[in-house]
Order: C-alpha cells, then structure tokens, then sequence
C-alpha cells in the first residue's frame, strides 16, 4: 500500500502544559497546491485562495504508538491525496519527544492543543505567489504574522483526525474557538509566543520554498532564530530545479530558520505565562506581543478505530479527563455541527462495533448528513489486512469529496 513521502519537516515545539519538547512532522500538499493555480490576491479578492489542513493523532504510547505507526501514515497518504497539508507529533515520552507519558492523558491532551494552536498559524502564515508571476519580488511578505499583517482570506479547511488513542483524544479537544483563543493574546515570554513564533518561521520556510518553484526534499527544520538573514539583497542564486531566481538573503534566512528549529525551547524567564491564568503580578500591555486573529477554520472530525470506554476509562486514568469545553458543552456535539466521519473495523476487539452504534446512534438521529459510520467488514483494530486498508483510504477521500466540495461550492 501507498505511504506518503518522507515529511517536509521535522522540527519541535513546546506543550503549553509544562514546555516538553514535542517532536512534530509537516508533509506539506503538492506543490501545485500552492503553485501557478493560486488566485490573483490583486484582482480576485473575492474568492482567497484557503488553506487545507489536517492533524492526526497516533495511538497509544504504551504499546508502542507514535507517528510512525503505520495506520498513521496511510491516513496521512489519503489526505495528501486530497491536497491537504498534514501535520503530525509525538505525544510527550514517545520518540524525540521529551517528558514521559502520564496516566490521565491531562499533559498529552495539552500536547494536542499545543499543535493545534501552531499548526493554525502556521497555514495562516502562508500567502500563495500571485498568479502568473515570473519573480519572486515583491509577492512574499515575510514573517506576516510576527509583523501583525492579517491573514486575507477565508476560514481554513481544518481536520482533526486520530486513531485508536489518538482519536480518543480527540473526541477530548475542546472546540477549535477555544483552543484558538488560548493563542490570540499572549505574553511575549509565554509558551503560546513561542509556538506562534515558530509557525511564523516554518511557514517562512515553507513561502521561500514554494517561491523558488524547487521540489520540497524530505529535511530537517532547526529552530527559532529572531535574527534575519545576511546577504546582498540584490544578489540572486539559482538553483538547478528553480524556475524563479530567488535572493541571496532569503535563502540564508532560509537557513538560519532551519537550523534553530530542531532546537527544543528552553525557557528564560517566568513559567505560567499565559494572561488568564493566574501569574501572581499584573503584565503591562508591553508585555504582550500583537494580537493575531486567525479565523476559526471549517472543522471536519475523522475517527479511526476510537476507543471507547472501558479502554477509554483506562487510558485516562478513570477520571474525566476533559468531557467539558470552556463552554460547558458536552464535547462530543462538535460532532452534530461539523462533518464527522468514523471508520471502524467490524472485527475490532478493543472496542466492538456494537459499542460504537451505541454512542454513535443519537448523534446520527441528529445529524445524519454530517455524522457518518464506514463499518470495514475486514479489519480489526490495527488495520493489517491490505483490503481493509484500501477501504479506509478509500471512505476517507470520498468523505473529504463531498463535504470540503460542499462547504467551498457554499461560499
């Protein structure tokens, strides 16, 4: 069976739960995503070119899960089939990710919401060349985010998606406003800064890459710089496979991004930094860096093989690990609002088939346009059987088919 290429990017970031370094991979879409079929930002504002992006979650850490597992990487390769950008992570203990695993999932929950918050302003970050362009100059607006420059366009395309543990978690997530909201004003030495920071970075990584029109190679990002790059900016170097010339400067700010990106952050000054906390003193508004809106993004829920209870019970510690958003909601009706589609295996054994109609029957009765169940006659709970595996790929796309086409033909 297909598995994606080798990721764009390999890089970390901190968890807004204690700053572990979490391990993190971006498999950036085809480079025809971003390319010559990019809206005119001159003469088509009405219809931005959006983003598509998704996330999915790996499976648990204790019997081996991580974003190597092989479920994760044929979910990846289905949804990069359908031009969406992926973004992957460790959850804390697993791989190059620091700190150890816990038993309620409370610190990896943060984990998630941590990658959530990056991987927004990361794509909200990335301004397409204008169409039909033969230079790089004067169409990359570096760094818009650090610089306070909005974002023209509309909402991004945004899937969540897990597997086994992964999708269990997030069944967790706290609606998309809340999980935004926690990254929208913030002190410049918080942990939520330094995330922003760092989508900032890559995604001036990525603009530099898709302007020089040069095949994205499988590398590894290094880290967080505030320094620029030098060079003579009238300077150009071209490369073997470029199609536009790109400056000197650009590819060593290019470089230097790279470089501190691999970088785990280490903290300098104060812990718990984020305003609606409790700090112990009254920040001064010198204190906060410029507050971004990044659009709340059309947010579609892929489940894979979820784990329910008693399993679910167990991997959380027994406890309610987080049932309720800030809103006091339960969390499972993001699943009545936005489209939902759950595949499991009718021979699955950690959590039957039964079990999953059973939580699943009231949300379909509900909302049966936008909550769907693809039940895989061929596979259990680990997806070994190559049929199985073509099916899932296979609901996947024609899932994304109808409801992103839908969605986007709505506006």
């Amino acid at each position: 069976m297909d598995l994606p290429p080798a990721p764009t990017y390999e890089f970390y970031i901190p968890s807004i739960h204690d700053d572990t370094a979490l391990a993190c991979r971006i498999y950036s879409a085809p480079e025809s995503h971003f390319g010559g079929g990019s809206p005119d930002f001159e003469n088509n504002r009405e219809k931005p070119w959006a983003p598509k992006g998704a996330i999915v979650a790996h499976p648990y850490s204790s019997v081996g899960g991580s974003y190597d597992d092989t479920t994760v990487l044929h979910m990846v390769s289905a949804l990069m089939k359908k031009r969406f950008t992926v973004g992957t992570f460790n959850f804390r203990g697993v791989g190059k990710s620091g700190g150890k695993a816990t038993w309620t999932s409370k610190a990896e929950l943060q984990d998630y919401i941590s990658f959530v918050g990056f991987f927004m302003y990361y794509l909200s970050n990335i301004y397409p060349p204008v169409q039909g362009s033969e230079s790089c100059d004067n169409h990359f607006p570096l760094q818009p985010i650090l610089s306070g420059v909005p974002a023209i366009r509309p909402p991004a395309h945004l899937i969540l998606a897990g597997y086994s543990y992964g999708a269990l978690m997030t069944r967790y997530l706290p609606n998309v406003p809340a999980m935004l909201h926690r990254f929208s004003r913030v002190l410049e030495t918080s942990t939520e800064a330094e995330i922003r920071s760092r989508a900032a970075e890559l995604a001036t990584v990525t603009q530099i890459d898709i302007l020089s029109r040069r095949p994205i190679a499988a590398r590894e990002v290094r880290s967080r710089s505030k320094g620029k790059g030098k060079g003579k900016g009238e300077e150009r170097a071209r490369d073997s496979g470029s199609l536009d010339s790109v400056p000197t400067n650009w590819l060593g700010e290019k470089e230097t991004l790279m470089r501190l990106l691999q970088t785990p952050f280490k903290r300098k000054e104060i812990k718990n930094s984020w305003p609606d906390q409790g700090m112990g003193f009254s920040p001064c508004e010198e204190d906060f860096i410029a507050q971004v809106h990044v659009p709340t993004p059309k947010t579609h829920y892929l489940l894979v093989s979820l784990l329910l209870e008693p399993l679910a019970a167990f991997c959380t510690g027994f406890r309610k690990c987080a049932r309720l958003d800030v809103d006091g909601d339960s969390l499972d009706e993001k699943f009545l609002h936005n489209a939902t589609l759950v595949v499991h295996g009718k021979k699955d054994r950690l959590t039957s088939i039964a079990k999953i109609e059973k939580w699943a029957n009231w949300r379909m009765v509900d909302s049966e346009e936008r909550f769907q169940i693809v039940r895989v006659a061929d596979s259990g709970h680990f997806w070994r059987d190559e049929t199985a595996v073509k099916t899932l790929k296979a609901a996947i796309g024609m899932w994304i088919q109808k409801h992103v086409r839908e969605e986007s033909e709505s506006n």
